[in-house]
C-alpha cells in the first residue's frame, strides 16, 4: 500500500548480525535487547495525528525484523518500499550508528525521497547531522507533531520550509537552513496514545512485527500511557531533564495530559489488552489534587488492568491510599541511584533520607503494593567502587525490616553506553568529575562498533575508572542476586542462573580486553569473531533475570479479541 510517510525504527546498530560486541547489561532493565528495538513512543503519537489530517503513515520496526529473523534482507525489503517521504528517529543515542546506515540504505534505493530525522539526540546533534548526505530534513523539540504535518504537506503538494517551526534541512545547493524551535505545546490536548489506532494499522497493512514494541512482547504486553513531556526533575545526566528541556528544546515547563485524557488514554487501552499498564512520568509532578483527580475517574470507569507507577520520590501517604482504593493490582518503581544520601543529592534527585526511602516501601507494601522495583545506577558522580559495592548491604538492610520480602525487587546497571548530550555532566563534565572520550555524532558512532561496553561508553570518571565500572557493577548485581535469593525474592535455580551469566560475562568482558591488547590478528573484527557465539549468549538478562521485570501473574488471555475483531468490522 503507498503511503505519504514510513516511519523506519533502525537497530542501535546497524548491521549487528555481523558484529561481535559484549552489549553487557545496557538494556536488562529495560524490556528490549541490546538492540534497543523499541521504538519511541513518539512513533504512534506522531503517525495517529498525520492520520487525522489525511496522511496515511506506516511504522515499520526493522530492528525487531532484524532479531526476529537472521536472514531478513533490510536492503531489499527497504528497495520494495513506495512512500513520498522517509522518517527515522535518532531520539536516543544508542541509535547513531543503525539510524545513519539505514538513511544510507533508503538513498541508495530512493535517491530522490526525502529523509526526515527527528528525536533529542538530532536535536542536538542537528547541525551535525544535517551534513551526513543522506539527511534531508530534521525536526527539532520534543514535539514533532504540527512540524512534521506541515513538512509532509510541504513534500506533498509544495511548499516553503522556511516557515515550519523546529525544522533543519538542506536546499538542492547544499545550503544548510535551521527555524527556530518556536513550536513548544503548553499541554498535550492535541495528541493521544491510541493503541486501537495501532491495532488497525496492523491489519491495513498486513504487519503485526512491525508494530510490536519489543521481542517478547505478545508474551508479556506491557503497554505506556504518556503523562507528560518535559520534567521537573534535575538529574544531572539525563537529557530529558529540566535543564536540558529548558536549554535544548526551547520548553520553559513539562507539558502534561489532563487528568482526564490520561484517564481516557488509560481506560481505551483496557478495552483491547489486558496487560499492565505503565504510566510514564511521576504523576505527583503535577501535584497530588492532578494525582487524584486522575485516579478517581479511573475508580469511577471500573479499571480492571493492573497498574504500575514511576515516582522520582517517596509520595504522601494519602497517594497510596486513594490506589488502594483503586481496587486493582498495583506496583511502583523509583531509581534512587545510590544507596549514600549524599551522591544521590549531587546527582539531582529530590532531597529524601534513606529512613523516608524505607517508610515509602513498607507503606505501599503494607498497603497493598504487588511489587516494588527499586533501582540503583553505577557511574554517577563523584561514586566509587567501594560504594557501588555497598549496595547490596543496604538492601538487605530493607529487606530485614519488610515483612513482604518477596514483592520487593532490587537492581543494580551501568549508566551506559552514554552520558546523555545535553545533560548539565555532558555540558560541564569537569564539574561532575568526568572526562569525555566522544564529543561529536560521529564519535559515538564509531564508539558504538568497539568490541564491549567497556570502550563504548563515551565517558570516565576521576572516581571510577573504567575497569571498576565494569567489575563493581557485576559484582554488586551478584550480590544482589545473592540477597534476592537469600530472602526467597527469587528462587535458587534462577539465583544460579543469574549468578553463572554475570561469572561468564566477567570472564568473557576478560577475555575481551586480552584480544584487544593482543597483536596477531589483522582486525578488530577477526579480533572478536572468535567470542561472537558467546557474546551474544551472554548479552541478555546479565546482572538479573530479565523475568524479574514481569508481574508475576497468568497473562493466558491478554487480549480482548471480540472487542478487536469488532473494532475491525465496524471500522472504527
Amino acid at each position: 500500500m503507498k503511503t505519504d510517510l514510513i516511519l523506519l525504527h533502525p537497530p542501535s546498530i546497524y548491521d549487528f548480525r555481523e558484529h561481535s560486541i559484549m552489549f553487557g547489561p545496557v538494556s536488562d532493565l529495560v524490556p528490549s535487547t541490546p538492540i534497543f528495538e523499541m521504538y519511541p513512543i513518539g512513533f504512534p503519537i506522531l503517525a495517529h495525528y498525520l492520520e487525522k489530517h489525511g496522511y496515511r503513515v506506516r511504522i515499520i520496526n526493522l530492528a525487531i525484523r532484524m532479531l526476529k529473523n537472521p536472514f531478513f534482507d533490510v536492503e531489499k525489503f527497504i528497495s520494495n518500499l513506495e512512500t513520498k517521504c522517509f522518517g527515522i528517529d535518532l531520539h536516543w543515542l544508542p541509535h547513531a550508528h543503525g539510524s545513519i546506515e539505514i538513511a544510507k540504505i533508503v538513498k541508495k534505493y530512493h535517491p530522490e525521497t526525502p529523509v526526515i530525522f527527528g528525536g533529542y539526540s538530532s536535536t542536538y546533534f542537528h547541525e551535525e547531522l544535517i551534513k551526513y548526505s543522506p539527511v534531508d530534513f530534521i525536526i527539532k523539540g520534543d514535539s514533532a507533531e504540527e512540524p512534521l504535518r506541515m513538512l509532509v504537506e510541504a513534500i506533498v503538494k509544495g511548499g516553503n520550509y522556511h516557515s515550519i517551526p523546529n525544522l533543519t534541512w538542506k536546499d538542492k545547493d547544499g545550503t544548510v537552513n535551521s527555524n527556530n524551535i518556536d513550536y513548544v505545546p503548553s499541554d498535550l490536548s492535541h495528541i493521544s496514545l491510541d493503541y486501537s489506532f495501532m491495532m488497525r494499522s496492523v491489519f491495513k497493512y498486513k504487519d503485526l512485527l512491525s508494530y510490536v514494541p519489543f521481542v517478547n512482547w505478545l508474551d508479556y504486553p506491557i503497554v505506556a500511557a504518556l503523562s507528560c513531556r518535559g520534567c521537573y526533575g534535575n538529574c544531572v545526566t539525563c537529557g530529558g531533564s529540566s535543564f536540558t528541556f529548558k536549554e535544548l528544546f526551547n520548553r520553559p515547563k513539562p507539558a502534561c495530559r489532563s487528568p482526564e485524557m490520561l484517564a481516557f488514554d488509560i481506560l481505551k487501552v483496557q478495552e483491547y489488552i489486558k496487560g499492565p499498564i505503565f504510566i510514564l512520568g511521576d504523576i505527583l509532578q503535577h501535584g497530588v489534587d492532578y494525582a487524584g483527580e486522575m485516579l478517581e475517574i479511573l475508580k469511577k470507569n471500573n479499571l480492571k488492568n493492573k497498574l504500575t507507577f514511576e515516582l522520582f520520590k517517596p509520595p504522601p501517604y494519602s497517594f497510596l491510599k486513594k490506589l488502594v482504593d483503586l481496587k486493582v493490582e498495583w506496583s511502583m518503581e523509583i531509581s534512587v541511584e545510590s544507596h549514600e544520601e549524599k551522591l544521590r543529592k549531587i546527582f539531582g534527585k529530590k532531597s529524601y533520607s534513606n529512613h523516608e526511602l524505607k517508610d515509602f516501601i513498607k507503606s505501599a507494601l503494607e498497603l497493598g503494593c504487588e511489587r516494588f522495583d527499586l533501582y540503583f545506577m553505577t557511574g554517577i558522580p563523584f561514586q566509587t567502587k567501594d560504594s557501588i559495592l555497598k549496595t547490596g548491604e543496604f538492601c538487605e538492610e530493607i529487606y530485614k525490616e519488610i515483612d513482604k520480602k518477596q514483592k520487593l525487587l532490587t537492581f543494580i546497571s551501568p549508566m551506559a553506553p552514554f552520558l546523555d548530550p545535553g545533560s548539565r555532566a555532558y555540558e560541564n563534565p569537569e564539574k561532575y568529575g568526568y572526562k569525555l572520550s566522544c564529543n561529536s555524532l560521529e564519535d559515538h558512532r564509531k564508539a558504538l562498533l568497539k568490541p564491549s561496553w567497556k570502550y563504548i561508553m563515551n565517558y570516565e570518571s576521576d572516581y571510577l575508572s573504567r575497569d571498576e565500572m565494569v567489575d563493581g557493577t557485576y559484582r554488586a548485581a551478584l550480590g544482589l542476586n545473592e540477597i534476592k535469593a537469600k530472602y526467597g525474592v527469587v528462587d535458587k535455580k534462577t539465583a544460579k542462573k543469574v549468578e553463572n551469566r554475570v561469572l561468564k560475562a566477567m570472564e568473557i568482558m576478560r577475555r575481551i580486553d586480552d584480544v584487544v591488547k593482543s597483536e596477531s590478528f589483522t582486525s578488530e573484527e577477526e579480533r572478536h569473531v572468535s567470542l561472537r557465539r558467546e557474546m551474544t549468549k551472554y548479552n541478555m538478562s546479565t546482572v538479573c533475570e530479565k523475568k524479574e521485570l514481569e508481574w508475576k501473574t497468568s497473562l493466558f488471555f491478554k487480549f480482548r479479541l471480540h472487542k478487536i475483531i469488532t473494532m475491525m468490522l465496524r471500522g472504527e
